[in-house]
């Protein structure tokens, strides 16, 4: 009789809890030192060491692969070829730090795993209920299309738990929906940092070529223009104390005689040029100091900009400084305080030093007629009107200026006149400046012919607004001959405005140490908002003519044997003989005569010792740019570094930074070992079945399988595993009519395990 009673049940296995189930037993220091852990938090290493190149904005030196020692010689003929064997190690230096990058961020891809998946342990021990795919998020988490399958998951499991929770006998959740939410967005957010770590750490970890300002002296303030005075001082090498305040101007001429020959010669040599093949007239070059300078009239608004020459003398102790550090590779004791940064110009690629200054911009323009209409108000007062003129809209008009200690503003206005020699053809020019405080240009002069006009009221009235910024400060210069009754006359106006001063100091790339002007506002002419353009009009006095043309104030006479006389007296002729064919010529020296006066007009500082003293001068330069600025000093040098300096950079800073959290959130989660995936999934197997979960096979009533392909070899076939649990009651006969008809065989829970069914013992899960 067939024995049927109940085949002895399996050995019970033991049961864990979810926490022991998911988590090792180590305690202490020791589960921090876990090789899982050590190698994740050892990416803090190289995440540290490339912000702090970063933040400190470290220099590297003209080469990456030997640094500063790869040195680019200025005085070398082959800086070219230098800088294209620094550029091909470069290019290999930069290509294996990309690989770094990469290197970094699949480093960072596994210990933002590593931080997934102690997370999702941890939101696990709250619920033993949760989905087994909620441990394996880390291994798809970089896949952005897989976010979107683990929000459905959730959102099933969430729903599939409302409904079986209504029953009385349900036990009650215990993880809130909220909590599972909140895990899709950590791991969406660490999705894309993860993707985005490998372009944060490329831009952090490979340094740029850039430009950086060194030896920065921001401590010097624009005070005064003294173009109003007449030249004082003793500012002019060669002149001795007390020369140019007695009027003894002639004591420039050891330094400003030549230079003035020079400047008139260049503007006959361009002038013909400009004839014969219709070129460009160029501007003129002159020496100051160590530095040639140059007017800069690349603007379009018809002004030209002269240089200071006191700018060139303080630029020049730059330009030594520079000299002496990359010959002797070190500064003068003297120059550190000055100069703290110039050791880089040995480390750099290319440097160009550069001042802020102050540059005056005129606009002059000259016309031949005969002779100008004087009106005799009273002995000490007159109005001179100069006829010819056209303006903007080139409509004519005539400029009439006050002359005569009569006049209210008689203080503001001076004179010079002097004579300008020739030993050939024994013409002299006589040449006389009006500078004058206003100045009114006329389109109406039916009042001349009766000499009707209204002076008081002229001069009173505001001027036009298409000539109100050429009708305050302004010089008339009359050149005129004791034979014939023609005679030129010229209108120059000035303005104040402030320039760059840039120079390459390479004695390869130029030679001539030629400044170039960076004009910052350059407009002032057409400048009409708060009267900032009127404002920036400049009076200078008459005198200043005179030192350029290096005679005295009194009695003065330019040699005749000098080049620039005769230069002068043949464009004159020319201009008086034939306008269209001499205007060119006589044009153009004349702007470089009153260029020069220009450029010897100095200017006085003032020191910002403190910050409110930084403070108001921003303030002041905000509301008057022309006429306020702070005289900063500088060197540029072209250098590889490192440094937080463009937004990309910020991004890529703050995704690292991200990334260093998230490494020392996941090594503080290490306070619990956490079991591997593996072992956690073969050991759920063997825990109690849940309340209300079937045993059985909804479809087939055969017991639950797992099965995995593996094929033998030698069969071809697959196995299948039968999980059956201890407690568990014997299959019915339908179960194993069912369970055969799937053609594997039925067998009973006391029978001894086959190849194909095995019941697998919490030992033998361990060792998967």
């Amino acid at each position: 009789m067939a024995d049927t009673s109940d085949p002895p049940s399996a050995p019970q296995a033991q049961v864990k809890t979810p926490r022991k189930l998911l988590f090792r037993s180590k305690r202490g220091f020791i589960r921090f030192i876990d090789p899982r852990n050590v190698i994740g938090f050892l990416w803090l290493g190289p995440a540290l060491a490339i912000l702090i190149l970063n933040f400190r904005n470290h220099i590297i030196g003209s080469g990456l692969n030997c640094r500063s020692h790869c040195r680019i010689d200025p005085y070398s003929t082959s800086q070219v070829q230098q800088i294209e064997r620094l550029d091909s190690t470069n290019r290999d230096v930069l290509g294996a730090l990309q690989f770094v990058a990469k290197g970094l961020e699949v480093w960072f891809m596994y210990v933002a795993a590593s931080f997934i998946y102690i997370l999702a342990v941890h939101i696990s021990v709250k619920d033993d209920r949760l989905p087994v795919s909620l441990l394996l998020v880390y291994a798809e988490f970089m896949d952005l299309l897989y976010l979107k399958d683990l929000a459905m998951r959730i959102r099933e499991f969430l729903k599939e738990k409302r409904q079986t929770t209504t029953g009385p006998a349900s036990a009650p959740p215990r993880i809130h929906p909220w909590i599972l939410y909140s895990f899709i967005f950590v791991v969406a957010g660490l999705c894309a940092i993860a993707n985005l770590m490998g372009v944060a750490t490329a831009t952090l970890v490979l340094p740029g070529l850039q430009w950086i300002d060194i030896n920065v002296n921001d401590s010097i303030a624009f005070d005064q223009l003294l173009s109003a005075d007449p030249p004082r001082g003793s500012f002019i090498r060669g002149c001795q104390p007390g020369d140019l305040s007695s009027g003894f101007y002639s004591c420039t001429s050891n330094l400003y005689a030549s230079s003035l020959d020079q400047l008139i010669s260049s503007a006959v040599a361009t002038e013909r040029h400009l004839a014969a093949y219709g070129s460009l007239a160029l501007p003129p070059v002159t020496q100051e100091s160590e530095l040639s300078l140059s007017p800069n009239i690349s603007d379009d608004a018809g002004l030209f900009w002269a240089p200071s020459r006191q700018v060139a003398r303080e630029f020049s102790a730059d330009l030594s400084n520079y000299y002496v550090t990359t010959l002797w590779s070190e500064t003068y004791p003297r120059d550190y305080a000055v100069y703290p940064d110039s050791r880089q110009f040995n480390q750099s690629l290319r440097v160009q030093l550069q001042r802020t200054g102050p540059t005056i911009g005129f606009s002059s323009d000259c016309w031949s007629y005969e002779g100008p209409r004087v009106f005799r108000i009273a002995d000490d007062r007159s109005i001179r009107c100069y006829s010819g003129l056209f303006d903007n809209q080139n409509n004519t008009a005539t400029k009439c200026i006050r002359w005569g200690n009569g006049w209210d503003d008689a203080a503001s206005a001076s004179s010079a006149s002097f004579t300008v020699a020739d030993d050939v053809t024994q013409l002299d020019i006589n040449v006389t400046v009006y500078s004058t405080p206003h100045a009114r240009y006329l389109y109406d002069t039916n009042c001349f012919q009766d000499a009707s006009c209204d002076w008081d009221r002229i001069f009173n009235e505001p001027a036009a607004p298409e000539v109100a910024n050429i009708s305050d400060s302004q010089q008339t210069y009359e050149y005129a001959s004791d034979f014939g009754d023609r005679v030129i006359w010229c209108d120059y106006i000035a303005w104040l405005s402030f320039a760059t001063y840039a120079v390459d100091p390479s004695p390869v790339s130029n030679s001539l140490h030629l400044a170039q002007l960076g004009v910052l506002h350059a407009r002032p002419d057409i400048d009409t908002e708060d009267n900032r353009g009127r404002a920036a009009t400049l009076n200078i006095h008459a005198d200043w003519i005179l030192a350029a043309w290096s005679i005295n104030a009194t009695n003065g006479r330019v040699d005749g044997s000098r080049g620039a006389s005769r230069n002068l007296v043949i464009a004159y002729q020319r201009f008086i003989s034939d306008p269209a064919v001499g205007y060119a010529r006589f044009g153009l020296i004349h702007m470089w005569t009153t260029m020069q006066a220009a450029s010897l007009i100095p200017y006085t500082t003032r020191t910002l010792s403190t910050s409110s003293d930084r403070s108001l001068q921003r303030e002041h330069e905000a509301n008057n740019p022309y006429t306020a600025a702070t005289l900063t000093s500088w060197a540029t040098v072209q250098i590889w570094k490192y440094g937080i300096d463009s937004r990309t950079k910020t991004l890529g800073a703050v995704i690292l930074i991200i990334g260093i959290v998230i490494v020392l959130a996941t090594t503080l989660m290490w306070i619990e070992s956490p079991q591997s995936p593996t072992r956690v999934v073969v050991a759920a197997l063997f825990q109690d079945r849940p309340v209300g979960l079937q045993e059985k096979d909804v479809e087939t009533g055969g017991p639950l399988r797992a099965t995995y392909e593996y094929p033998d070899k030698a069969t071809k076939r697959s196995s299948t595993f039968v999980f059956r649990h201890t407690n568990s009651m014997p299959l019915s006969d339908q179960g194993v009519a069912a369970q055969t008809a799937t053609g594997a065989e039925a067998a009973p829970a006391s029978a001894p395990k086959s190849k194909e069914q095995a019941e697998l013992t919490v030992e033998e899960a361990g060792k998967i």
